[in-house]
This record gives C-alpha cells, sequence and structure tokens, in this order.
C-alpha cells in the first residue's frame, strides 16, 4: 500500500477488523491493534470505517471517488467483523461523474508567452505523465518545439524510447544529458515532484527558468522552484498547450535530430552496468514492442531504467518508491489478469523473488503464462556493493544460500530453463511466451565491484 501511495496507484483496500464491541481495546482477541485505520492514514488518500452496515456501499463508492479525482492514492475502507455478518437494507447509489481539473487559458497564455522567449526548450516526463494518457500529447509538444525529452523511472514510456527526440532515462551526475539539461533556457516538467532520488539530491542541472504541470498542488514546486505552475491533469494541459502553440504558429528547433542522437550514444557509452547490458538487450528482442516488463528491486532494473528502452505507456512497472523487494511476481500475474493477451515478464533478482515466490502457487493454478526471469548472483548486489565502497569489503548479511530454482519449478509442475548468456536468455522468453504455464528462467550473473 505504501508504494501503491508513493506511486499514486489508485489501490483499493477493504479490510475487516474486531468487531466493534472490542474495536481498539486490546481485549486479547486475534489480530488485536490499538488503532488499524490510524495506521492506514499516512499511506492512503482516503481512509474510512464503517460503523453501520448501511454505511458500507457509500463509503466504498466515496473511495472509488476519491481515487479517480485529483492525483490517485490508495483508499481503505475498514469494515467490523460483526458488521460482515449482518443482513441490512441498502441501495447503491449510481456512480457520480468524475473528471479531471484541465488548465486555466491564463496559464496556458503564460505558458505560451514563456515558450515563444525561449531558444531552447527541453521536456521532462514523469510518473504523471504516463498516469494521465498524456504520452500523444506530449511527443506532438516536443515535436513542435524541437524538444528532447527527459524522462524519470515512473515516466518511461511517456515517449516512445526509439523516438528522435527521446532520452530516456539516461541523465547521471556529469554526462552528456546534464550538458544538454544546462544549455537549456526553458524546463517543461509534466507530472514529476523532481524527487531526491531521481535528481540524486536536486544535482539534475535544469534551467532556471522552468514551467511545471502537477495535478497534486502539493507536489508542483517541490525542490525545484518553478517561474510558473500550472494544477491540472497532464495530458489536458499538453493538449491546450499543444493547441494554443499551433494557433499562435510557434514552434522552435533547439536541437537536431543528429545532436540528440549524439548526447544519447554518449550517455550510453558512459553509463554503468556495461557487463550486463546483453542480457537486458535479449529481453527487449524477445518482449513485443507491446509487452510489458514488470521489474523488481534488483540491479537489473536499475540498469534497465538507463538501458532497457521502453516504447508505450504503462509496459515499464517499477516499485520505484518503497523499493518493494518481491513486487514484481505477483505484479506481473496482476498485469497478466489484467491484459491476457499481452505478453508480460517479470523480473527478478534471486533474494527478491524468495520474498514472494509462493506466488507461483496461484500462478499454476491459474494458467498465468509469464514468463519468471530470476537474475542470479546469490547476493543482495545493491547492499553488498554498497558495503564494499563503504566499508572496505567487510560484508554482513548479503550472501544468500538459494534454493534450485529449476528444482523449485518442477516441483509445481512448472516449465524451467537455466539460460547461461544472453542468447540463451533470449530464446528462453520467447519459448515460455509461447507455453499456457508460467516458466523459470534461472539466469546466473556476476556484477564488476
Amino acid at each position: 500500500v505504501g508504494e501503491a501511495y508513493t506511486e499514486s496507484t489508485p489501490l483499493l483496500v477493504i479490510a475487516s477488523a474486531e468487531e466493534r464491541r472490542w474495536l481498539r481495546r486490546m481485549a486479547g482477541n486475534y489480530h488485536d491493534i490499538t488503532d488499524q485505520i490510524g495506521v492506514m492514514r499516512p499511506i492512503t488518500g482516503y481512509a474510512a470505517e464503517a460503523t453501520a452496515a448501511e454505511q458500507i456501499p457509500g463509503l466504498v463508492g466515496e473511495a472509488f471517488r476519491s481515487m479517480a479525482v485529483g492525483r490517485s492514492r490508495p483508499a481503505y475502507v475498514e469494515i467490523p467483523r460483526d458488521l460482515l455478518e449482518q443482513e441490512s437494507a441498502f441501495e447503491i447509489a449510481p456512480a457520480l461523474p468524475v473528471s479531471k481539473p484541465g488548465p486555466a487559458p491564463d496559464a496556458i497564455a503564460g505558458a505560451v508567452a514563456a515558450i515563444e522567449a525561449a531558444s531552447r526548450v527541453v521536456i521532462y516526463a514523469g510518473g504523471g505523465a504516463v498516469s494521465s494518457g498524456a504520452s500523444a500529447s506530449l511527443v506532438a509538444l516536443a515535436e513542435r518545439l524541437g524538444a528532447p525529452v527527459v524522462t524519470s523511472q515512473l515516466g518511461k514510456g511517456a515517449i516512445p524510447e526509439d523516438h528522435p527526440l527521446s532520452l530516456g532515462n539516461l541523465w547521471e551526475r556529469g554526462n552528456a544529458v546534464g550538458d544538454l539539461l544546462a544549455a537549456a533556457d526553458l524546463a517543461l516538467v509534466f507530472g514529476s515532484k523532481l524527487g531526491v532520488a531521481e535528481t540524486e539530491s536536486m544535482a539534475m542541472p535544469l534551467p532556471r527558468h522552468m514551467i511545471r504541470v502537477d495535478i497534486d498542488p502539493t507536489e508542483v514546486g517541490r525542490h525545484y522552484p518553478p517561474t510558473q505552475t500550472i494544477v491540472a491533469d497532464a495530458r489536458l494541459t499538453a493538449e491546450a498547450l499543444a493547441a494554443a502553440l499551433r494557433t499562435a504558429g510557434i514552434s522552435k528547433q533547439g536541437w537536431s535530430a543528429e545532436d540528440i542522437a549524439r548526447v544519447k550514444a554518449a550517455a550510453l557509452a558512459g553509463s554503468w552496468g556495461a557487463e550486463n547490458a546483453p542480457y537486458l538487450e535479449a529481453l527487449r528482442r524477445a518482449i513485443p514492442r507491446d509487452g510489458i516488463l514488470v521489474g523488481d528491486t534488483t540491479m537489473m532494473t536499475y540498469l534497465a531504467a538507463r538501458r532497457y528502452p521502453v516504447y508505450a505507456p504503462r509496459t515499464w512497472l517499477v516499485p520505484t518508491g518503497y523499493l518493494t523487494l518481491g513486487f514484481a511476481l505477483p505484479a506481473a500475474l496482476g498485469a497478466k489478469v489484467a491484459k491476457p493477451a499481452t505478453p508480460v515478464v517479470a523480473m527478478v533478482g534471486d533474494g527478491g523473488f524468495q520474498f514472494t515466490m509462493h506466488e507461483l502457487a496461484p500462478a499454476m493454478q491459474f494458467k498465468l503464462p509469464v514468463p519468471i526471469v530470476i537474475f542470479n548472483d546469490s547476493t543482495y548486489t545493491a547492499v553488498k556493493m554498497d558495503q564494499a565502497m563503504k566499508y572496505d569489503r567487510r560484508y554482513l548479511g548479503v550472501d544468500l544460500v538459494n534454493p534450485d530454482f529449476v528444482q523449485l519449478a518442477a516441483a509445481y509442475g512448472m516449465p524451467a530453463v537455466r539460460a547461461e548468456s544472453p542468447e540463451a536468455l533470449e530464446a528462453a522468453v520467447t519459448a515460455a511466451l509461447g507455453r499456457d504455464l508460467p516458466t523459470i528462467i534461472d539466469v546466473p550473473i556476476a556484477w564488476q565491484y
């Protein structure tokens, strides 16, 4: 739920609680807690407790409404156990129409004036650009302005990463993408808090003149003070801005496609993790363009943020807020249930996989054909790397004794293979996507540190 909160995911949690007569009394019942709803309030946008059975439909309806209006957050409805056992007469009210807020006309006019005065415009797209469905309008805006597009991890897919204007999630301290950002005189930021992790504690060299668009008024001014804010839906704002620029006949060409290609090539050449990049290239070849890759908290996901090109919104799902270990397998199964005709692949580390490997049971039970790629180095690699750098290679609690994952799959009657090269991985994923069952693909790897 915390992960959903930080990533603006509309997740509804309906939870039982102790009977009303014992609620919050710590009377020695099972699952006693002093304030269950109080635990949930900091990680939800809406939290409510039913005190009568007839309240339940209204509370659930309000929970759905809260997730659809403004910034999406999880919603929580708590129902004491005795209410769940009651019968009650009630009516379910029809759903109320909801809409996202669009930009004010004067805000669009101010943005158009700022763009007209600028020479070199860059666009930064965060998760809000993806969740709002702003991809098509952002591409149109970027093309009109000749503006390179840099994304956050959650913003990957806001523009196809093989588009000539895309620089993906390639910014790192001191690299060519940073040089390009520093040379811009205006940034348009859509749906991003420009957070501490993504900007490396605000080291990303964004230009002083900045227009920030965010549906959440508490986020739109964080970390980098903007010269203009637009509190509105990212898609509606990008559409309105592109239309206004078209009407005014304003276009720009701050960088050529060749300039951007050189920047991209230089950033990739200097980026870390080159020794394992061929495995990501193999995954990209095996997964269709519209296929979904679900990454866990693992070094290969961090590397994929830089080196795995994403071509469409919502085809890259990763836990960037709480860095939840074990996220990928259940999330991939959920994605497959939601989009049964779309190829879905889970990418996990050996440590993270063991947080939720019991999900293999429902994967087999419901025949969910998801390839589960386990990058296996018998280590919590990110922590071990940190200990190597900071503590002179004195390691504590980072080396793992793993099961044989191929034999584990066999215990479930599940296909499995060990892929010991990028070519073998590509072949294994391609074969797995043709099955009607999940497949474990165990990939031994090593890191240089």
